[in-house]
């Protein structure tokens, strides 16, 4: 298309924020997929979250830390508390010089810091020379180190009692896609099976999703016996030897232990997707072959692969995700396209709600909570009976559940956000009841959309 000059006429610019994202323009522009956004609802998106147009792996949900503080030096005579592998707790100061220190560089990374009172400061650097970073208040703090400090550490600028904590933040991060950076940070995922990206129809080797297979005497050993049917088997073979004659055999058992088929197919570097017969009470997998040259080893590794939701983030009952200084709301959309699996007890899908005596608030929203074998949903603290959550997308406003009017409370918002729980405490860092199921794309807003807000989004949802 080409440029078009309008003179005399001066078209001002809009910003909002880097709100912007990828591929998509601003509130009533094009974008470079081509959507237009409805002007004044963009700006109102406070949080994105998308673990297929994230390109999360297996790999990036698994919980992990950049630096394990019990490696550090630690000087236990110079203050009162505990110290773990991804956290320094203390509630009294004795002296201002480092808590714990490392003699090398660490890797930077970020730390949730709770308890501080006012007057009371925590300091990341060398003690007796440059500080990095100094923290007055409670928050999430992005810590860089700098080469060439005589030490690394972590010091105080006070003496005396406290009851302060520094927590490390995991690398998982499930990403805010808004350019808000309201991330989202992943907790017990272990990037594999229902933990992750994708529900396996199966589970094998006590757990694990890829086996490998020592080839000895001549053949390959059996690789799964006796594993009851649960759905369609999807795996590829991995490391493939290419030798000649090697076949993956799936065989189907009844009830009674009868063989139903062999399914024996040679071995390639294809995915296979196997859908056992409607009788099949057992499948087992073999590789077969019995004219292997072991003279040199060789191994076969066999990837099961998700074939349940394999675009969405699922969540196995213990993982979590938490965004911290989440913005306060007065009003608020949460839209979701999510699968409830297992109906847990007192566990809810998405929620703003903080736990414990110390903090009463029911938040601004709890997204479909089961409890006493029924569901409700939760508004600024105030609670409406829904019905079972239906696979597919669904949605919440201030005094709307999927266009039900809800009770709505005078309870006030929190400064958190957590997938996957009921409530949060800040307290010790935990979650309520965890949630089991999965999800894609996730849109908080600080503003209740309209109906035909709401139709536009679930028209272009594939797009966004």
């Amino acid at each position: 298309m080409e440029a078009i000059t309008i003179p005399h006429v001066r078209i001002p610019s809009i910003n909002v924020g880097g709100i912007c994202l990828p591929g998509i323009g601003t509130p009533g522009s094009v974008g470079k997929k081509g959507l237009v956004w409805p002007a004044g609802m963009k700006e109102h998106i406070k949080a994105i979250y998308d673990p297929k147009k994230q390109g999360m792996t297996n790999f990036d949900v698994i919980e992990a830390y950049t630096e394990d503080f019990k490696k550090w030096n630690n000087s236990p005579e110079k203050y009162t508390g505990s110290l773990t592998s991804n956290s320094l707790a203390f509630t009294n100061v004795l002296q201002t010089t480092a808590l714990i220190y490392s003699s090398t560089k660490p890797y930077d990374f970020k730390v949730l810091i709770t308890g501080l009172q006012e007057g009371q400061h925590i300091k990341f650097g060398f003690d007796y020379g440059e500080t990095i970073l100094e923290a007055d208040k409670n928050g999430v703090y992005t810590i860089e180190w700098k080469e060439g400090l005589r030490s690394y550490g972590i010091y105080t600028n006070f003496v005396g009692d406290c009851n302060i904590t520094i927590t490390q933040l995991p690398t998982s991060i499930l990403k805010d896609l808004s350019g808000n950076g309201n991330h989202a940070y992943l907790y017990g995922g272990k990037g594999k099976l229902n933990s992750g990206m994708g529900v396996y129809n199966y589970v094998f080797d006590n757990g694990s999703n890829i086996s490998k297979i020592e080839v000895s005497r001549n053949k390959y050993h059996v690789y799964v016996n006796q594993t009851a049917v649960n759905g369609n088997l999807k795996y590829k073979v991995i490391n493939n030897p290419n030798i000649e004659g090697l076949v993956f055999e799936i065989i189907e058992k009844d009830i009674e232990g009868k063989v139903l088929s062999y399914n024996g197919a040679p071995v390639t570097n294809d995915i296979v997707d196997f859908k056992p017969r409607d009788n099949a009470y057992t499948i087992e997998l073999r590789v077969r072959n019995d004219n292997i040259d072991t003279s040199v080893k060789k191994y076969l590794g066999v990837q099961l692969l998700p074939n349940a939701y394999p675009d969405q983030l699922c969540y196995d009952g213990k993982m979590y995700a938490v965004c911290y200084g989440f913005p306060i709301l007065t009003d608020y959309t949460v839209m979701a396209e999510r699968t409830w699996f297992e109906k847990e007890e007192y566990s809810a899908f998405i929620s703003n709600s903080l736990g414990g005596m110390e903090d009463p608030s029911n938040g601004a929203f709890s997204v479909e909570l089961k409890s006493l074998n029924s569901f409700t949903t939760i508004s600024f603290g105030s609670m409406t009976s829904i019905g079972i959550p239906e696979k597919g997308i669904t949605y919440q406003t201030k005094q709307s559940y999927n266009g039900n009017s809800i009770n709505v409370g005078t309870k006030e918002s929190n400064d958190i956000l957590i997938l996957g729980s009921r409530y949060f405490y800040k307290n010790n860092n935990t979650p309520g009841n965890t949630w089991t199921g999965c999800h894609g794309t996730i849109i908080v807003a600080d503003r209740s959309f309209t109906e035909e807000e709401i139709n536009w989004l679930k028209d272009n949802w594939k797009k966004i």
